[in-house]
């Protein structure tokens, strides 16, 4: 079916009569009316009443009015996108998972550069654990991930990032650890926690504690809802420094000691084929490390 025929069907619908319809279209009324006719006998159904001065949509001829007009309005959207986009520009999206981390402070400016230099490249976000990330990466969801290590080298092209985060504690300003200058093992046998859902975290801490029995109140993936326990009083949150937290929850974050670092690493599976916007990407990004690593 012609796009100018569902034009013509718009015209009369609004207008509400052939002749006003054919004044605004600048055909002919025999040709118009010759036109619906045709229209309404290849949908087999009436889409029009027809009284002595007026057309008045009929029932199937309203629902098919909504339909055809977001159909129309997409196309000529379409239309006016391809115009703008020459064959040589890159096109496609990049689906990207990343953790709580100051690694968003290198990879923002780095998927800033690459969107001016091609503006039709578009991005979907999903922030999570790294569990999760390597998860929905393994199921084709995601392309890449910034995650944390340990990372298996088996199943992941690795490309490590010039990003430690340092772990720590965040307390209320009002508590007796709010005025320590570290968090030591003592300190976290004696306080309750709120620590990251994740099973290889939970064995460093462990280590960290060397086996001393924690008193854990809760667990999360993310750590936005969590401060808000930690502002209550609920327990102190176990996390690394640069994880975006709400503002108005005013946690102050202390280090452990001894310090724990955590390593950051871009990754995407073994064995797929990226998306040539992706691709490009992950190369014009090593590029940037490796210039900051020399």
């Amino acid at each position: 079916m012609e796009t100018r025929i569902l034009r013509y069907f718009l015209v009369v619908a609004k207008q509400g009569t052939i002749s006003a319809a054919a004044r605004e279209l600048h055909i002919s009324q025999p040709t118009l009316s010759r036109q619906i006719q045709q229209l309404e006998s290849q949908l087999n159904t009436p889409l029009f009443i027809r009284a002595s001065r007026h057309m008045y949509l009929t029932k199937a001829g309203s629902a098919y009015e909504e339909k055809v007009r977001r159909i129309l309005t997409e196309l000529d959207q379409a239309n006016e996108l391809v115009a703008t986009i020459s064959n040589d520009d890159l096109t496609g999206t990049i689906r990207i998972g990343c953790v709580e981390s100051e690694v968003t402070k290198i990879l923002v400016p780095a998927l800033t550069a690459f969107h001016q230099r091609y503006p039709h490249v578009r991005y979907e976000f999903y922030d999570a654990d790294g569990e999760d990330i390597q998860e929905r990466l393994d199921q084709g969801i995601l392309e890449l991930g910034m995650v944390s290590a340990p990372i298996s080298t088996v199943k992941y092209h690795t490309l490590k990032l010039p990003v430690q985060d340092r772990w720590g504690l965040l307390v209320r300003p009002d508590s007796e650890l709010a005025r320590h200058r570290v968090i030591t093992v003592r300190d976290l046998v004696t306080v309750p926690l709120i620590i990251p859902h994740r099973a290889l975290f939970y064995n460093d801490l462990n280590e960290l504690v060397q086996g001393r029995q924690l008193n854990i109140v809760a667990e999360s993936n993310l750590l936005t809802n969590v401060c808000y326990l930690a502002q209550a009083g609920v327990g102190n949150v176990v996390c690394i420094e640069g994880a975006p937290r709400p503002a108005t929850t005013n946690l102050k974050f202390i280090p452990f000691a001894p310090e724990r670092r955590q390593e950051q690493f871009l990754i995407w599976p073994k064995g797929t084929t990226m998306t040539e916007a992706t691709r490009k990407f992950v190369s014009q990004f090593r590029q940037e490390i490796d210039a900051q690593s020399e």
